[in-house]
């Protein structure tokens, strides 16, 4: 027993004093907070792969490929589960851990009983980039994330650009040009038919792609949870990848209410035909970029969706941000979404 605890004892003290001597805070031997994990399976794969022709010799490329990940607790306590669709500047790894090295939101979900996949969109983290992306014109730097990781809960200075959270946050940002979103929404439909119905939890950017997935494949979606989404507003440039009925015009124009939102006209809206089976959950925060989430609350309203929206300091939780997956209380935000999802029956 001694023989083989001192080893274990000594690389942990030994990797405390690097730490220390680096100026590295030592939080970040943190994890476990979720609570004991044990599962039944794990592993990954890809979906949406297609194949070139094949060259004279026989060969042929594959492109649009997009990882999932994936663990199922030992004990399966949901019926659905749960779909991760990360935002813009990161990939799937946003979920598994904080800059501070604190458990993540993928480890809340699985000690929930939830089974849980994660997707790399293509072109982002495990899923390649290829060539017919087209040329990268800017990448995520920064400044980028720490206007975005704007938050009284971050864990680190989240308005110095070189705070070692913040560059952290930084490293899982996409080295390359994104295949789209029409792309990843193919290959996350196409995960939905091999896992059956499950309920989408999208952040920021992520959001379009659930979206347009969630009308590919509508039987095969139990809900939506989008927090800080993007593309919320579905009469703008996201509705082009929508079921309407009837359909809008080539023409369509939004108009705006009274309050200032874009929506259709009054009287006979066209509805979200394929989102009339599941609810959609918005959620937003207070320091994040939730402007323009009342106004979508009324556009899905009126296009039939069964929609609500959540608004953290309404819970009693102020000054959170964008990332709040990642901040200093994100084991008490994950049972909000936790609540959500088992809500979805």
């Amino acid at each position: 027993m001694y023989n083989n605890f001192l080893p274990r004892l000594s690389k942990r003290f030994l990797a405390f004093i690097f730490l220390l001597v680096a100026g590295i805070p030592v939080s970040v031997l943190a994890g476990g907070e979720a609570g004991i994990i044990s599962l039944r399976d794990q592993g990954h794969f890809f979906v949406g792969g297609e194949k070139t022709e094949a060259a004279d010799n026989g060969s042929v490329q594959v492109y649009n490929q997009m990882f999932v990940g994936y663990q199922l607790p030992a004990e399966k306590e949901h019926r659905y589960p749960l779909v991760l669709i990360h935002g813009g500047g990161g990939q799937a790894t946003d979920w598994f851990s904080t800059p501070d090295g604190r458990d993540g939101w993928r480890d809340y979900f699985i000690a929930a009983g939830f089974d849980v996949y994660w997707v790399d969109r293509p072109g982002y983290g495990r899923s390649p980039t290829n060539v017919r992306y087209g040329e990268l014109t800017e990448s995520a730097n920064s400044s980028i994330i720490n206007f975005l990781a704007r938050s009284n809960h971050w864990p680190g200075d989240s308005q110095d650009p070189s705070d070692p959270s913040i560059l952290t946050w930084l490293s899982s940002s996409p080295p390359g040009p994104y295949a789209g979103d029409a792309i990843a929404a193919s290959a996350i439909s196409e995960l939905l038919d091999q896992i059956g119905p499950a309920i989408l939890v999208t952040h920021s950017a992520g959001a379009a792609s659930g979206w347009l997935a969630a009308d590919l494949n509508h039987s095969n979606v139990a809900g939506i949870i989008a927090f800080e989404p993007g593309a919320s507003n579905m009469v703008h440039e996201i509705r082009k990848g929508l079921t309407f009925e009837p359909a809008l015009p080539a023409d369509f124009m939004p108009v705006e209410d009274s309050e200032g939102c874009e929506a259709q006209a009054p009287g006979s809206p066209s509805k979200l035909s394929r989102y009339s089976d599941f609810p959609v959950h918005l959620v937003g925060s207070e320091l994040g970029l939730i402007a323009g989430l009342p106004c979508a609350v009324k556009v899905f309203s009126q296009a039939g969706v069964n929609v609500k929206y959540t608004y953290l300091p309404d819970l009693g939780f102020t000054g959170n941000g964008h990332f709040m997956m990642a901040e200093t209380n994100n084991g008490e935000l994950a049972q909000i979404f936790i609540d959500l999802a088992v809500s979805i029956k």
